[in-house]
């Protein structure tokens, strides 16, 4: 492109540039480089895939899901069930990974291929059966290898044996799939018995383990959902709520028992690796971690901090002391309003599947955990002898590759400052080398750095710029500033010219679609106030290391001492408050008696005070709902989102119920917000 062109020219006369506050004074091949990671021994660059994602002959829950009718893009894309293949012919893939000159492989294992008969309720733990195809997977490792790829195995990947849910259930007031999956006592001994199988005979042909892929998306997804197998999809608020928070149910539940299945597989392989004389092979499971905003200020900031408090630290804090990494997945930006997902759709830019882009928000991530961990003695991952930080998926969908080559670069660009930070990140793994199933969206997102042509029957890759870019920042371990102005001119190009977008996402940030819809593209358009969509990193928005201690944070703490509590004593004030709620709900919200008066209740009585506020907040916030109050009363619009209502982007903020859940996140937060000064109380009491 010219712009591309002239910066080229600028460049190879030695003119230093200077962008976003950040001087580029290093060169290459008389080009200045934004990046540069030649002298960065330590960090690799990889791609990922996963059974589901790409296996063919492979009958798991997804499939079923799909035949249901759960799945969208599925009946309408051609040679569905065979997904890329990756079975019958891994080389295709691994070829076209290893064709990028990548150093890491990340692929997996499906549970259910090698377990293929067994019954939750079963005591004796079921192991591998199909040993066949164990040697078959053993090949594909052989593969990798072959073509000079370090192996990266995922043991727990987003699908759960058949045998271990059932399909047609009804909803619960806990959720769906109730005491299946991972919330069944059972389920860690079965998990157990074919991981150490695979690592008998695995372990020498891989580099790095990763034991189970989002634990938290999955659970929130599959059973306070629903919209994961098995179903059914979860409608009634209070049992989301409900399945979300209660510790002896629901996510929380399913956690815990993946929690005991990962420390037990993790001592196995330590244990392994001694006794067969094999080298360490670091271990740690992929956690996503989001850069959520809310709308607007008030209830929406409070139900951010409600969805931190579940996702962002807790399962972390729990295995911290089990892991020689912590993998890292990051897409992006989510916008919260009410309990879920919203929309800013004229000052955000969207990927494919409705995430927002926000490079910086990756170093964020990276800060708040550094923060929380770097002087942990029980973080083992950022002791001297752990292993840091591993980006273990981030990618984008777009099926123009219109915002991938920017949205790849400006990523890369934010590693290297997490790195410049002192931050230990060890490795860079993007999702992925070709469109693939992408869970319930089916085939509508496009995340791959090349195309499949799924019409022709060979289905062969068509690699992308995208492709292209990404290998050559690989094999010299440099981004140039040329490549930034190249990548964002194809941005700021395409929306100049009122060219649109492929998104799979509802207009209410909720649903998938069968086709796409288009969205405009916005980088470098205006907004109303003036400013210009430019979501490039810009170090200017990363925060400053060390701040005091977030909302999040503390909040985890709260639940972290009121878990120790329920341990040690048999007292529960996490299950009491949820049980509590349900009981209040199921009253029809009637208002509650007067509050005590000031001092009339122990100074101690952390959980009396939670509960009542909790209950008034929420009544409060009801009555004010179907008064007609605004949710967002009382705040301002916190920095880089205008306030948008989602109507405006063809939804609404939901019915009585949803708001009522929204306003008592709220609650939630403002009380944790209160009980800052208690935490050390109670975890005095542990």
């Amino acid at each position: 492109t010219g712009q591309a062109m002239s910066s080229s020219l600028l460049l190879r006369r030695g003119i230093a540039v200077t962008l976003f506050g950040m001087a580029r004074v290093a060169w290459a091949d008389g080009e200045v480089l934004a990046a540069d990671f030649r002298d960065a021994d330590d960090l690799w660059f990889g791609l990922a895939t996963a059974p589901a994602h790409a296996e063919d002959q492979l009958n798991d829950s997804w499939v079923q899901f799909a035949r249901r009718g759960q799945v969208r893009a599925w009946t309408n894309t051609p040679r569905a069930a065979e997904r890329l293949r990756f079975w019958t012919n891994p080389e295709a893939d691994i070829k076209l990974a290893a064709d990028t000159g990548i150093g890491v492989y990340r692929l997996g294992v499906d549970w259910g291929r090698l377990v293929p008969e067994c019954e939750l309720d079963r005591a004796e733990p079921c192991g591998v059966q199909d040993w066949a195809v164990l040697d078959e997977y053993e090949r594909t490792l052989q593969l990798v290898r072959k073509h000079k790829m370090k192996v990266m195995l995922s043991l727990f990947h987003h699908s759960f044996p058949s045998w271990g849910q059932t399909f047609g259930r009804d909803e619960t007031n806990e959720g769906a799939a109730m005491g299946e999956l991972f919330q069944h006592s059972n389920s860690a001994g079965h998990f157990v018995a074919f991981a150490t199988d695979v690592v008998r005979r695995l372990a020498p042909l891989v580099d790095y383990w990763v034991t189970i892929n989002e634990p938290v998306v999955f659970n929130m997804l599959t059973h306070c959902m629903g919209i994961w197998p098995p179903g059914p999809r979860v409608v009634n608020p209070m049992a989301r709520l409900n399945c979300m928070t209660n510790p002896h149910t629901g996510s929380l539940l399913a956690q815990a028992h993946m929690i005991d299945g990962h420390r037990q597989i993790y001592s196995f392989i330590r244990r392994h690796e001694r006794e067969a004389g094999l080298p360490f092979a670091p271990v740690g499971v992929a956690h996503l971690v989001m850069d959520s905003r809310p709308l607007s200020a008030g209830l929406d900031s409070g139900s951010t901090l409600f969805i931190d408090l579940y996702a962002k630290y807790l399962f972390i804090d729990l295995v911290k002391d089990a892991i020689d990494f912590c993998g890292i997945n990051y897409y992006g930006l989510e916008v919260v309003t009410g309990i879920g997902p919203g929309l800013a759709p004229k000052e955000v830019e969207y990927s494919g599947s409705g995430r927002g882009i926000s490079p910086a928000g990756l170093v964020n991530m990276l800060q708040s955990y550094q923060d929380r961990y770097a002087h942990d003695p029980n973080a083992r991952f950022m002791n001297p002898g752990g292993y840091g930080f591993v980006i273990t998926e981030n990618g984008i969908a777009d099926s123009e590759d219109i915002l991938r080559p920017a949205y790849l670069v400006e990523h890369i660009m934010a590693v290297h400052a997490a790195r410049a930070r002192g931050i230990r990140v060890r490795g860079y793994t993007f999702w992925t080398a070709a469109d693939n199933w992408e869970w319930a969206d089916g085939y509508c997102p496009k995340f791959g750095l090349a195309a499949v042509n799924r019409s022709d029957p060979r289905m062969p890759r068509v690699p992308r710029p995208s492709y292209h870019l990404f290998s050559r920042i690989v094999q010299t371990r440099t981004v140039t500033q040329a490549d930034r102005d190249w990548a964002w001119h194809r941005v700021v190009s395409a929306s100049s010219s009122g060219r649109t977008k492929e998104v799979c996402r509802t207009r209410d940030a909720v649903g998938s679609l069968d086709t796409p819809d288009r969205w405009p593209v916005l980088g470098g358009s205006r907004l109303p106030d003036g400013r210009t969509v430019d979501w490039r990193f810009n170090i200017s928005d990363v925060k400053p290391a060390g701040q005091k201690k977030e909302d999040a944070a503390i909040a985890t703490d709260f639940i972290l001492s009121s878990m120790a509590l329920s341990k040690s004593t048999g007292i529960d004030p996490a299950a009491a408050f949820v049980s509590a709620l349900a009981a209040y709900g199921a009253t029809s919200l009637r208002p509650p008696p007067p509050p005590a008066p000031p001092g009339g209740a122990a100074s101690s009585d952390l959980f009396g005070m939670f509960t009542k506020g909790f209950i008034h907040a929420l009544h409060g916030a009801q009555a004010a709902h179907t008064g007609g109050a605004a949710g967002t009363a009382g705040g301002g619009t916190p920095a880089g989102l205008r306030q948008e209502p989602l109507a405006a982007a063809g939804g609404g903020r939901g019915g009585g119920a949803l708001a009522a859940v929204g306003a008592a996140a709220a609650g939630v937060a403002a009380l944790l917000a209160l009980a800052r000064r208690r935490i050390r109380l109670a975890a005095a009491l542990l």
